[in-house]
């Protein structure tokens, strides 16, 4: 098996392995497709809103609001944490639909390496809903993967591609993995992410450094710190 073939492998291979679960859910990845489980868990994310619309409302009651929308398996504490069947959050629910709270309900919204899951039309209208939900004067941070810094590390000496994905049979499929691979539908840079966050609304857009945010403590996942750009907004 040439370099390239083995790196396809690998790469399937990451992208299909999913969480750790138990063997009923090992033996469904093997017999259907990523794709396929990942309608599944929309579907299912969808068949659960009149359940979760309660559970958000009890949420909201309880004290101050801090969304972590598309939370992963980074689980924030102090924060709602929201997103789809099989990421164990606190509120399951499928981010491009309506948000289940109020107009001005959270004090903060966070959102880390989800935008480039959905393109750029989608994610306008989940802005949209953020700001919608996001108190005045309420912060808004979002992290992406800094798509423009590879394409300065391309077109230099490549030492950030090389530091950041290692290993990879070329240069070209290193970069090609931040735009085409993770399920990544969207690219970002920190021009256009403020650009994004300014035209859907918010105010006082800038650019900000790993850990440094207008929250205490900053939510930024470590794990994330390498290769992501973040921007802050307030709501208006």
């Amino acid at each position: 098996m040439g370099e390239i073939s083995r790196y396809l492998a690998e790469r399937e291979a990451r992208r299909t392995r999913g969480l750790e679960r138990g063997r009923s859910a090992r033996l469904l990845r093997r017999v259907s497709s990523f794709e396929l489980r990942q309608r599944a868990k929309v579907s299912g994310t969808r068949l659960l809103a009149p359940r979760e619309r309660r559970k958000a409302r009890d949420l909201a009651a309880a004290g101050p609001l801090r969304l972590h929308l598309g939370s992963g398996a980074n689980r924030l504490p102090g924060w709602v944490n929201v997103d789809i069947i099989g990421m164990g959050p606190d509120l399951h629910w499928d981010l491009t639909r309506r948000l289940p709270f109020e107009d001005g309900a959270a004090e903060a919204v966070f959102l880390e390496h989800v935008l480039e899951h959905f393109p750029l039309g989608a994610v306008l209208s989940m802005l949209a809903e953020a700001r919608r939900v996001l108190a005045a004067g309420g912060v808004i941070r979002v992290g992406v993967p800094d798509f423009g810094r590879y394409l300065e590390s391309y077109a230099g000496d490549r030492a950030f591609i090389e530091r950041e994905r290692p290993g990879r049979p070329t240069a070209l499929l290193a970069v090609a993995e931040v735009a085409l691979g993770h399920g990544h539908r969207s690219v970002w840079d920190a021009e256009t992410l403020e650009r994004v966050l300014t035209e859907s609304g918010f105010e006082e857009v800038q650019r900000r450094a790993f850990g440094e945010s207008a929250l205490d403590p900053a939510p930024d996942n470590p794990e994330r710190e390498g290769e992501s750009v973040y921007a802050e907004g307030r709501g208006s």
